[in-house]
């Protein structure tokens, strides 16, 4: 029996709100790690500069081979063999695809340990002090995206059966560990800074093993069994290795621009280094509650509505999709403007980060918002595409946008520093995500642009009236509570600020009838039908 739109689209909403929802505890957990690392290093110092240059490998690799590529060509495949009831069929791909990923990752990561050292032994005396620390703890950290990569493999697994809720909590496990991490280590860091950072980078180890083994458990539980069993002349192996080759590219654009802006970082020092990595994780905040969630369940549902081929059903619950970035993400970038500093100061300037690691991550963080809407979308423009097993088209677009944000970050840091590399990254973000739509259009002609558009304008004048109540509210504020404790007179900056603008922002929604807000609260009840918009 084909699914209606509509109630496809509330499954959708159903969907994304459990995934949302755990998402939202493992960031939750994953800010109160970044408290901690900002109290414990700052963001000015030699070791978090280091470390965060060097963990981004393994979280790169990630990006391309498990949370991109992999998902990309994966789930597509393994959820129409389970939408035909063919679940011996998708074991068995399953079983071949994830041991063909440990292969690849396995040799990747070696080589890129063997390299990083052999770099260290090589660098000359006069290397920085943070370049030298970076091959230094390298080779430590590459296995992590070996086992965060398996990790991600066993979580898509989930999500083709449309288990969404365990594999987003999954994460609390690496931010729990890297907490107690920092706990353990503190008394050896004020004698010795070295061993320190070392022991924290094999803790990391031990997160992403525990990741790896608690989903594994889970797949285990719904029936799959994982052997490693490598079959290269297999045809459906090998048509997922053509799948998955363009995606490493066309599906992973924004943590190419990531970790460009990265290498390019470290010539600005380690004070840049610091407030690029702080800002990028309060961008990500929402970014995975809202776009990480929303790209999951698409993947699974436009998937499983082109086997059908039911196309209405794929542009209602695109449209739903776009529709609801847009109402989450505009408000947050407006707000995150205007309430920048506080937020700052509130969640990290303790301890050893101080007034300056505030204005540097502050200004880092303003030239990041404008892409926050453009890296959820991200999440959802690309599936159309993967959900027809079309991988190549992505890859045109990256490319381009890739190229973009080189020339883009060598042209504005020499003027803007940190805040260049992050505007570069907003700018190419939205190109890749209007590219991405405008060329699915001629296969899906039943998602009209001209509808999210329209939706958009009543929403960026809300959110822009919102932002100047949330300004006039905390100026007024930050002048009445001169002389209060800097904790909480930041609280109640941020939070008078963030309510009056949050307050704003749904009471003009409601007034200009935008129907966002009343979609999202219906998916909340899986006995009514969505309203048409």
């Amino acid at each position: 029996m084909t699914t209606k739109p509509h109630q496809e689209t509330a499954a959708i909403g159903r969907s994304w709100l459990t995934s949302t929802a755990g998402i939202l505890a493992s960031r939750v957990f994953g800010l109160l790690r970044d408290i901690v690392l900002a109290w414990y290093w700052g963001s000015t110092g030699v070791m978090q500069a280091a470390f965060n240059v060097a963990f981004a490998i393994p979280n790169m690799l990630r990006a391309l081979f498990s949370e991109g590529a992999f998902a990309a060509a994966f789930v597509p495949m393994v959820a129409g063999k389970l939408s035909d009831g063919d679940r011996d069929g998708a074991w068995h791909l399953a079983e071949r695809a994830i041991s063909l990923q440990a292969t690849v990752l396995g040799v990747i990561t070696v080589l890129g340990a063997a390299i990083a050292a052999a770099i260290w032994a090589l660098l000359p005396e006069t290397a920085s002090e943070h370049v030298r620390l970076t091959f230094l703890i390298l080779p430590i950290v590459m296995p992590y995206a070996l086992f965060i990569c398996l990790a991600g493999a066993f979580a898509s697994i989930l999500n083709s059966l449309r288990q969404f809720a365990l594999p987003a909590l999954n994460p609390i496990i690496f931010n729990v560990v890297q907490i107690a991490a920092v706990g353990l280590i503190y008394p050896l860091w004020r004698m010795d800074e070295l061993p320190a950072l070392i022991i924290f980078c094999f803790s990391i180890l031990l997160a992403g093993l525990l990741q790896m083994f608690a989903l594994m458990i889970l797949c285990r539980r719904r029936g799959f069994v994982f052997h490693f069993r490598p079959a290269w002349n297999d045809p459906e192996v090998r048509l997922f290795v053509s799948k998955i080759l363009p995606a490493i590219l066309g599906n992973s654009v924004q943590q190419c621009n990531n970790l460009i802006d990265k290498a390019l970082v470290m010539y600005l020092g380690p004070a840049a280094i610091g407030a690029l990595a702080y800002s990028q994780h309060l961008v990500y905040l929402p970014t995975g509650i809202f776009g990480v969630a929303m790209g999951v369940v698409c993947l699974t549902s436009l998937s499983q509505a082109w086997n059908r081929g039911n196309l209405d059903e794929m542009a209602s619950s695109l449209d739903f999709a776009l529709r609801q970035m847009l109402f989450l993400t505009i408000p947050c970038t407006i707000l995150g403007i205007v309430l920048a500093e506080p937020a700052i100061r509130l969640l990290f300037q303790r301890g050893a980060f101080n007034e300056e690691a505030v204005r540097e991550c502050a200004w880092a963080l303003r030239f990041y918002l404008p892409g926050l809407p453009a890296f959820c979308l991200a999440k959802v423009a690309v599936t159309p595409h993967n959900a027809r097993k079309d991988t190549a088209t992505p890859v045109k677009v990256s490319l381009v946008c890739i190229g973009l944000n080189l020339v883009l970050n060598l042209i504005l840091m020499q003027f803007l520093r940190q805040g260049g590399l992050a505007l570069s990254t907003s700018i190419c973000s939205w190109v890749n995500v209007i590219a991405l739509l405008w060329l699915c259009r001629p296969h899906l002609p039943q998602w009209q642009p001209s509808s999210t558009i329209r939706a958009a304008l009543p929403l960026l004048i809300a959110a822009a009236l919102a932002g100047l109540a949330a300004w006039l509210v905390a100026s007024w504020t930050t002048g009445r509570l001169a002389t209060w404790p800097a904790f909480p007179a930041q609280a109640a900056i941020l939070l008078t600020g963030g309510a009056a603008g949050g307050i704003t922002y749904l009471g003009l929604c409601l007034l200009f009838r935008c129907p966002e807000p009343r979609q999202l609260a219906n998916c909340r009840k899986p006995s009514k039908k969505l309203a048409a918009s």
